[in-house]
């Protein structure tokens, strides 16, 4: 495991709610959104990966911040194996929170594409579903469709975030240390609507069938250490 330090190009959120669900679209659909430098790595010929991610902070979870949620899209690419092997290399097209202070930090500081300030972000911890929407209206609901909770790992797990700002790509690790249970689960998994959040990407329901997805277990708190992004 990693030890990560705290110090100056580096980050460490505490969260006590995550959910996250990665969708089988077509390549097609979503090579328009992705920049020239990267490519798509899909897991069948003609089939990429769109990601989807909520967050939940709590207050103190990243600062002086309030509680907030926050909802991430991206799609996952090709990672830059000379950093390491993550588990998934992703590439951010856009950024939602419930927090305009958030959403400006992430901006300034993380180079990632900020949406708007959204109007709710809905969690049933219960049922691990959620819903958020801004004044435009319902962006997704997001729902666990898998038949059985089984084991939570506790382990480390190693990402890549690229971004564009200015022309200028950017990547960053990130490390999620959470227990979190993971499936494979094919089901309904909820809606995700035709909304400006997702920056013309336009899904039917073959563009929602869930490969993978990835819960917090209830109860506890995750950290994600989030170093500071490099051209």
């Amino acid at each position: 495991m990693t030890e990560h330090v705290a110090v100056d190009n580096l980050i460490i959120w505490e969260f006590d709610f995550a959910m996250t669900t990665f969708y089988e679209v077509d390549t097609d659909l979503i090579n328009p959104l992705l920049p020239k430098q990267i490519s798509p790595m899909e897991i069948v010929p003609g089939v990429s990966l769109l990601n989807i991610t909520a967050f939940n902070f709590p207050e103190g979870g990243l600062g002086h911040l309030p509680k907030f949620q926050e909802l991430i899209a991206s799609i996952v690419v090709t990672p830059d194996l000379s950093r390491g092997v993550p588990k998934f290399a992703m590439y951010v097209f856009s950024l939602g929170s419930t927090c305009q202070e958030h959403l400006d930090h992430s901006a300034n500081y993380y180079k990632l594409p900020s949406y708007k300030k959204l109007e709710y972000g809905k969690i049933n911890r219960a049922d691990n579903a959620i819903e958020f929407g801004d004044t435009d209206g319902s962006i997704l609901t997001m729902n666990n469709c898998g038949s059985n909770i089984g084991d939570f790992l506790g382990h480390e797990r190693y990402f890549q975030a690229f971004a564009l700002q200015d022309d200028n790509l950017f990547i960053a690790d990130l490390y999620l240390k959470a227990a979190l249970f993971e499936h494979q689960d094919q089901g309904d998994a909820g809606i995700i609507n035709n909304h400006p959040f997702l920056k013309g990407l336009e899904l039917f329901d073959e563009e929602r069938v869930p490969y993978l997805q990835m819960l917090l277990e209830p109860g506890t708190r995750g950290k994600q250490f989030y170093y500071k992004p490099e051209k």
